[in-house]
């Protein structure tokens, strides 16, 4: 801290005694134990500080005002000694020439054999002598009690400049003391508050990162369970094909797809006519489809794709599925029949073909 920081009036004492108070809040900003606090917590701890910080920076800006008035109010002080020290050395040497004035007459009267007032006055010759003579005293008598007062008044002055000059050195020395009081205390509190803020910042970075972690870690689980929720229904899926395909050899002396019907031009018209022919990637028709391919032909006759299994899911969901709506989820679709049941193209090496509709499969209709 600069040198002219250290000399501050008795008001910038008080307003100092002020900051050291502000010490005793600082408990309230000071990093809790750990129990889950989250980094949006921690970090309004650390702008709490922030402003505690900004408050006591204030407030040493407004000490270094007030320490500058103290500045001009001490030079004034200095100025007041100097006067009076000036007033002392006048009037001491006022005094000195006082009394070698009344040594000199003292001197005179000795060598000038006389001895009273009274035989200068009597050895007067004439009334005019006389006259002359007592008016000379008188002259004598005034001039030396006028220098004696004035000696004594001189003397008063000199020892009331001297506790002017003392009492305005103690106070340059107490605010002196007062100043590196209060600007050490200032200090170590602002510094206190600005290792109490960087803590608080610290902490937050690291639960905002331990939060991110968190969360990229949660994310990972919920993708791996999705991928679990995937396989299983692959594996559900592939188990009712099985199924499907063992009750349709009981049931059908080992023909596992039933003979295409005629198209009557109705949705499931058109889903019945392909019953048989192959599952392939990509096609719509008219001798193989992929699922969405079929739904596609199925709903507009024509053998183009108007969108995949998650299109569909788009349409309008109904609550009580008619034959010609639509079974989908966000892998695969097929066409309602009634029942429970759907004609879909399954997956590669398998021909569309009757199957249950997914249990979390949406019913749509276009």
């Amino acid at each position: 801290m600069r040198e002219h920081e250290f000399i501050l009036s008795r008001r910038t004492f008080l307003g100092g005694t002020a900051i050291v108070g502000a010490s005793l809040f600082l408990p309230a900003i000071t990093p809790l134990e750990a129990h889950a606090v989250t980094a949006a917590e921690k970090q309004a701890e650390a702008d709490a500080a922030l402003d505690q910080l900004n408050a006591l920076q204030q407030k040493l800006g407004q000490a270094e005002n007030d320490h500058w008035a103290a500045l001009q109010e001490l030079e004034a002080a200095q100025e007041r000694m100097d006067e009076a020290q000036g007033r002392i050395d006048e009037a001491s040497s006022r005094i000195s020439d006082l009394q070698g004035q009344l040594g000199q007459r003292a001197r005179s009267m000795y060598r000038s054999g006389s001895t009273s007032f009274l035989d200068l006055l009597l050895g007067s010759t004439t009334f005019q002598a006389f006259a002359s003579n007592w008016d000379l005293l008188n002259d004598m008598n005034e001039n030396d009690a006028e220098m004696v007062e004035e000696t004594k008044m001189l003397r008063e002055h000199v020892e009331s400049e001297k506790a002017v000059y003392e009492e305005q050195r103690e106070v340059a020395d107490r605010k002196t003391k007062e100043a590196e009081e209060v600007a050490e205390e200032a200090q170590r509190l602002v510094e206190q508050t600005e290792q109490v803020y960087n803590s608080l910042s610290a902490e937050a970075a690291e639960l905002l990162e331990e939060e991110r972690k968190a969360r990229e870690a949660a994310e990972a689980a919920a993708a791996a369970a999705r991928e679990e929720e995937a396989r299983r229904q692959q594996q559900q899926q592939q188990s009712n094909n099985d199924n499907d395909n063992d009750n349709s050899s009981n049931n059908n002396n080992n023909n596992s797809t039933p003979p295409p019907a005629a198209d009557d031009g109705t949705i499931v018209g058109r889903a019945k006519a392909q019953l048989g022919k192959p599952y392939v990637w990509g096609a719509t028709g008219p001798d193989s489809y992929d699922c969405s391919g079929l739904v596609g032909y199925c709903l507009t006759g024509h053998h183009s794709r108007i969108g995949v299994a998650a299109s569909f899911m788009s349409y309008p969901q109904v609550s009580n599925p008619q034959p010609g709506d639509i079974c989908c989820n966000s892998y695969h679709c097929g066409i309602y029949v009634g029942g429970g049941q759907m004609i879909h193209a399954p997956e590669p090496g398998d021909v569309v073909k009757y199957g249950p509709v997914f249990s979390d499969m949406i019913i749509t209709r276009a």
